[in-house]
């Protein structure tokens, strides 16, 4: 039996009171509003929240497994580790919401809107994504094996490092996509739009770019937009694979300053490899991917709040990192420095290879060290 009725669930979560924990499988909450609900771990199997108003609502590591969340808003919420097995999430407004690791097996989500959501380490083996929105998403290291996404819009999406075996990409965006070091083997790709996409290191059949749209693609290391030109896009590729053909200036080493006084929202910012990012600026909420060996330096009057930084790089902060509930806030670097005048208010998870690090004495640290 429910802990709690539909009515005081609804009381509950007007007057800010937590539900954590909350077993509520029996409550039909369609059309709820639960904008910044605390269902943090709440048991939420097969419940119906058919258009229900989660906006910012804490669900992470909540069971949802058979939930029924189509055209529900979620917006911002944070849904991190949270179980979506089997969920229709179909036509449902995820922008901008949190779901690192969460298990979306099997889940729905036709024609949802997914555009600056963070999906890094999701598991989305056999999902139906047709004709979602994922514009900017964030899906490093994801596994969207045998997965349907055709006509979806991956434009400016990081897959970096993705599992997309098998999966039927036909007629989807992958306009300026970044698919460095992903697995396409075995994928659909018939009709697929691909101008601009970063390629290198992506293992895929050669037939199957025969199908593929694209004006041009970057196949640099760096992924810095280098055209690709002369001959066809499978030559081109074949010539990347045998190291052939790669320009000199591909290191992708740059330099990018963000000076005191600007603040960045919501945005989706990408750096190749050996690249050097200072940052005196104010961010909020932003999804920042690292390439490797790049530099990443929260300046003294630096402050990055609600962000999250994925890559093996270096980030070395003097000023101020919160996460705030959204974690991991830095997720595979190589190392982190925090210095004495710096603070670091969050948790950092180690890629296999396990994160060096530094503190200088005087740094004020609140960390979660995960493997």
């Amino acid at each position: 039996m429910a802990d709690y009725s539909r009515e005081a669930v609804l009381d509950r979560s007007k007057k800010g009171e937590s539900l954590e924990r909350a077993d509520l499988r029996d409550v039909v909450l369609s059309q709820a509003d639960l904008e910044s609900a605390n269902l943090r771990r709440a048991d939420l199997e097969g419940v119906n929240f058919e258009e229900a108003n989660l906006r910012n609502a804490n669900l992470s590591n909540a069971n949802l497994r058979d939930a029924y969340l189509a055209n529900a808003d979620l917006q911002g919420a944070n849904m991190q580790k949270a179980d979506l097995e089997g969920a229709n999430l179909q036509g449902a407004n995820l922008q901008d919401a949190d779901l690192s690791r969460a298990n979306l097996e099997g889940a729905t989500l036709e024609r949802a809107n997914l555009s600056g959501a963070r999906l890094n380490y999701a598991q989305m083996e056999a999902a139906n994504l047709g004709g979602a929105s994922l514009q900017g998403v964030q899906l490093a290291n994801a596994d969207l094996r045998d997965a349907y996404v055709g006509g979806a819009d991956f434009s400016n999406a990081n897959l970096n490092g993705a599992d997309l075996a098998k999966a039927n990409f036909e007629e989807a965006i992958l306009a300026g996509a970044d698919l460095r070091d992903s697995n396409l083997r075995s994928a659909k790709l018939n009709a697929t739009v691909m101008t601009g996409a970063k390629l290198h290191g992506c293992e895929l059949d050669v037939d199957s770019l025969v199908e593929v749209v694209a004006e041009w693609v970057d196949l640099s290391a760096s992924g810095s937009g280098e055209k690709t030109s002369g001959g066809t896009l499978a030559e081109q590729y074949q010539a990347m694979k045998s190291g052939a053909g790669q320009s000199s200036s591909g290191s992708g080493q740059g330099k990018r300053f963000f000076g005191q006084g600007d603040v960045l929202r919501n945005a989706a910012l990408e750096f190749g490899d050996k690249s050097e990012v200072e940052i005196e600026s104010r961010f909020e909420n932003c999804s920042i991917s690292l390439g490797t060996g790049a530099v990443l330096r929260l300046g003294k009057h630096g402050v990055m709040q609600g962000c999250q930084v994925v890559g093996f790089g270096e980030i070395d902060i003097q000023g101020e990192f919160k996460e705030n509930g959204k974690g991991p806030g830095i997720v595979g670097p190589k190392r982190v420095t925090v210095r004495k005048d710096g603070i670091m208010s969050g948790s950092v998870q180690q890629p296999p290879t396990m994160t060096e690090f530094a503190f200088e004495h005087g740094c004020v640290l609140r960390l979660k060290i995960q493997k």
